[in-house]
């Protein structure tokens, strides 16, 4: 008798074992990896095994337990339906969730390239025109850079109530339609750190911050039509800048009519937001963007920059001290360059001549 009871209360501590292991794994499939958290994207590579999503999810944040992800997965049947695409994840997913996602969930990527020398505005429409978001809700979050400065060092010199114009790095994307604004910008702010990381420590202009260097490098990729050109332009406006040059460039003032355009926005008769046509009126627009009326810098970018541009503005030639440029007869987009205001003059006087 006292064998038979050992053997029932052996069998019912063998229960209650299971019982709470299996209560304890439900309550791990039914709760998210966190109660808050930010959509973000996933990858399935092709012939990624189940175990190596789980992993993956784990370190991504989406996911505590794996090794019950993939006993679940196998248990449904779902280890060959797990199949390599991009997914839309959230940490609040919890472990049946994220599954279902997987199986059902997979996004088409758009393809869309955006060029060098866009400022927010013209972005958030091409994004928009491609299905990829709404501009307006694009533009809402692209024009908060306090929401993203704490995450990325690089911004950490953003002035108050600065938007992200500059730092989104212009570069061919794939993104999934109707994507979140905030993953897009995230994307792009991932790769402009990724390629300024190429010459961070190679800036060759003294005391200058990043703000500065990618607001010179907004101007430069504005008034530069040839690569070629961008470091000696860079090295105009630098030198523009220089103390010793005030007296002979208006005292310290750039003259970039890139920063007229952009103070001036939207031309309704040219519809573009760079106006070719500055008027008078225009040039003397009252801007912190007008280079033309004010000295230094202007606040910020003035459009988004190329891996070129940044690299001119980072490693400026200032040829033997060049503060003017004017653009050629045979308007193939190269210009002379001059260094003296008399120089100018001449230059100026060829380029009247044969318009």
């Amino acid at each position: 008798m006292r064998h038979v009871r050992a053997v029932m209360l052996g069998v019912a501590l063998i229960a209650l074992v299971v019982a709470g292991v299996g209560y304890l794994a439900l309550g791990e499939i039914r709760a998210p990896a966190a109660t808050s958290g930010q959509p973000v994207e996933f990858v399935i590579a092709p012939g990624a095994s189940t175990a190596e999503i789980a992993t993956r999810l784990r370190s991504e944040g989406l996911l505590r337990q794996p090794a019950l992800f993939t006993l679940l997965s196998r248990m449904q049947g779902l280890d060959d339906k797990l199949h390599a695409g991009r997914f839309v994840l959230s940490p609040t997913m919890n472990m049946s969730q994220i599954l279902i996602a997987l199986q059902s969930n997979r996004v088409e990527d758009v393809a869309v390239t955006l060029r060098e020398g866009l400022r927010l505005e013209e972005i958030a429409a091409q994004l928009d025109a491609a299905g990829i978001v709404d501009g307006e809700t694009f533009l809402v979050v692209a024009r908060d850079g306090e929401r993203f400065r704490s995450q990325y060092f690089l911004l950490s010199q953003l002035p108050p109530a600065a938007t992200l114009e500059g730092y989104l790095f212009p570069d061919t994307y794939r993104f999934q339609r109707d994507a979140e604004p905030e993953l897009i910008i995230r994307m792009m702010l991932d790769r402009f750190v990724e390629q300024y990381a190429t010459l961070e420590r190679s800036v060759q202009v003294p005391d200058v911050n990043v703000h500065q260097v990618v607001t010179m490098a907004s101007i430069v990729q504005r008034e530069a039509a040839l690569e070629a050109e961008m470091p000696l332009i860079a090295g105009v406006f630098w030198n523009r800048l220089k103390p010793e040059y005030a007296p002979i460039v208006g005292g310290g003032q750039l003259g970039a009519d890139a920063t007229v355009q952009y103070a001036v926005g939207f031309s309704e008769d040219e519809a573009t937001w760079w106006r070719k046509n500055l008027t008078l009126n225009d040039l003397q627009v009252e801007s912190p963007y007008n280079t033309r009326n004010r000295a230094g810098l202007p606040p910020g970018p003035i459009a988004a920059p190329g891996l070129a541009a940044l690299t001119a503005a980072a490693q400026p030639n200032d040829g033997d001290g060049y503060l003017f440029f004017v653009a050629h007869c045979d308007r193939d987009g190269s210009h002379n360059f001059a260094a003296t205001f008399d120089e100018f003059l001449r230059y100026e006087s060829e380029w009247l001549g044969c318009q």
